[in-house]
């Protein structure tokens, strides 16, 4: 079965969308890898991505609400459940912490702004 031919201008017009098309190199690292960019964002996604920045939030209000107890107190278990939770809220920020720093690696990689205008290189 024959397909129509294009036309001399149709012809040109579809090289200059194809280059346009070559010269986007997210584009073609998209197409490459066929991942999804986008995927759309529910209020569970969201609230998923923000409960270890509330936890590590709350941790650091209970930390400090027990340093206040344990010096008016000074009962030992006080101390023991400080350390406790200290550990828990700090196990939480390295964790926030590594997830800025792949946020900020994949938005190199990808040619956005990076979300600090610093060189990490330098630092």
């Amino acid at each position: 079965m024959g397909a129509p031919s294009l036309t001399p201008q149709e012809l040109r017009s579809l090289a200059e969308i194809e280059q346009g098309l070559t010269e986007d190199e997210g584009l073609a690292r998209r197409l490459s890898t066929m991942r999804v960019s986008s995927r759309p964002v529910t209020w569970a996604r969201r609230a998923r991505r923000r409960a270890l920045a509330v936890w590590v939030t709350l941790g650091a209000v209970v930390t400090l609400t027990l340093l206040g107890l344990d010096i008016v107190l000074r009962q030992s278990y006080l101390t023991w459940a400080i350390a406790g939770v200290w550990l828990l809220t700090v196990a939480g920020l390295v964790g926030l912490v590594v997830r800025a720093c792949r946020r900020w690696e994949a938005a190199e990689r990808a040619g956005r702004k990076t979300p600090w205008p610093m060189d990490p290189t330098q630092v």
